[in-house]
């Protein structure tokens, strides 16, 4: 064989490794891209299919412009079709219709009346007034459900009706009581809608009724209070006068166990939805704290969360997730 005819036979070789490496390439890339595309369509199924909860809309980006966000920690719909987002350092409240369309501003920083210093946790009355607690002013303000100013009290301090680091908030609709978490005081405080202190309960610890850092509060149909205990990993259920029922969650990621409960919302069957921040997830248990079902995992696709927060439920069942790493509200639907 002559040395060209080496030569030639050479480059056929080489060309055909290089055709099939170069098939082989393709091949690959495209298993990649069915790949991710079958994880993110099977973690959507995954919603639906165990949970019985379906991906259903989603809202909100990081910025200050409307519809914008930067901290959303709350987010609460009302009974005329409204969605209330407490934009946390923007210092406003938010209103959108309940798919996402933005409707208005509430409020602006500032301490006057009407003005937010970091809003933290919002919820609403029998007559759809607006109770939003103002951590940094050290107060909760209520409003109409226009957004009109109507009254607020509480100062900064550790005494009856103060506060250190204002918290959660929630309002028992069928007996017009206010419920309020603070963080640094390690208490839960009770007043009337029109802001009078009515008792407080709690103290710093790990015992029953006690509390490390604490975060969200809701109210059930008979009027006992849930308490997301986010620095024990648990949650604590007290009735209307403060006293310690039952508790349920241990630290960890395995169903019925957090990493950082803290939003906590009850629907009208009065189960309960705990947002587990650092696990990524949503949590559903029984009103005894018997673990029901879980979605969620850590991400940016819809029905993935970054530290969700604060969460609540319609009357439709339908779930409202602030999901504040990512900078937007998702609604999740039965």
């Amino acid at each position: 064989m002559s040395q060209l005819s080496r030569i030639l036979m050479c480059f056929n070789i080489l060309r055909s490794v290089w055709s099939i490496s170069v098939f082989f390439c393709g091949i690959m890339a495209l298993s990649l891209i069915v790949l991710f595309s079958g994880t993110q369509d099977e973690a959507l199924a995954q919603i639906g299919n165990s949970s019985g909860y379906e991906f259903a809309t989603k809202w909100g980006t990081q910025g200050e412009g409307p519809g914008q966000f930067d901290g959303q920690n709350d987010v609460v719909p009302l009974a005329e079709g409204f969605v209330i987002v407490p934009d946390y350092d923007n210092h406003r409240l938010q209103k959108f219709s309940d798919n996402g369309t933005f409707i208005a501003i509430i409020g602006t920083s500032g301490e006057l009346e009407g003005e937010f210093d970091n809003p933290h946790s919002v919820d609403v009355d029998s007559e759809g007034n607006i109770y939003v607690s103002d951590k940094d002013n050290h107060r909760i303000q209520k409003f109409s459900s226009e957004g009109d100013f109507i009254t607020s009290f509480g100062s900064e301090g550790t005494g009856d009706g103060q506060f250190t680091h204002l918290h959660g908030i929630a309002v028992d609709p069928i007996r017009d009581f206010v419920y309020a978490t603070d963080t640094e005081n390690y208490d839960v405080q009770k007043f009337s809608t029109d802001g009078t202190f009515l008792k407080a309960w709690g103290s710093e610890g790990e015992g029953d009724g006690q509390f490390a850092s604490l975060e969200s509060v809701d109210v059930d149909s008979q009027g006992n209070v849930y308490v997301a205990d986010y620095g024990n990993d648990r949650i604590q259920k007290f009735d209307s006068e403060g006293n310690f029922i039952l508790k349920w969650g241990t630290p960890g990621n395995a169903d019925g166990q957090f990493d950082g409960p803290a939003g906590v919302a009850v629907d009208s069957n009065d189960n309960i939805y705990i947002t587990d921040v650092n696990n990524h997830r949503i949590q559903k248990f029984s009103n005894t704290g018997s673990f029901i079902s879980a979605f969620g995992s850590e991400g940016e696709a819809d029905g993935q969360f970054i530290q969700p927060e604060g969460m609540d439920v319609d009357s439709e069942g339908n779930i409202y997730v602030a999901d504040t790493g990512n900078f937007r509200i998702q609604v999740f639907s039965q």
